[in-house]
């Protein structure tokens, strides 16, 4: 686990999330944002910004299960459906990049503490 309840309570400020739905949320997001930083961050040394950024993640993933599940709505013929799980996505991301942008962790160079070239270089 990279970031405890207690952190999230007391650090963070979080109250939105039972404690029993915390683990089950603190490992889908941790996975989400290691996707999301190429697995840079080694695992129990996170920086603070990565371990915000999970917090306010659990949090809006938290909000989005407790929706009201309505995924269109229709007002008079004007009708509108959304894909919720895209809208999640991108949100999911907007959060972590307002934390990390600046970190280096969310960018897409290759690390280059090679200096060499081998056989495998194209």
């Amino acid at each position: 686990m990279n970031v405890t309840y207690e952190y999230y309570k007391d650090s963070f400020g979080g109250s939105l999330i039972p404690e029993n739905r915390w683990i089950s949320l603190e490992l889908k997001m941790s996975a989400r944002l290691n996707q999301y930083t190429f697995d840079r961050m080694k695992e129990d040394n996170w920086p603070e910004q990565a371990k915000t950024a999970l917090c306010e993640m659990c949090d809006c993933a938290y909000k989005y299960e407790r929706r009201d599940g309505k995924t269109s709505e229709n007002n008079d013929g004007y009708s509108v459906s959304y894909d919720m799980n895209k809208t999640l996505n991108v949100m999911l991301y907007e959060i972590a990049e307002v934390y990390l942008i600046n970190t280096g962790l969310l960018s897409l160079a290759v690390d280059d503490d090679v200096n060499e070239c081998n056989d495998n270089c194209l």
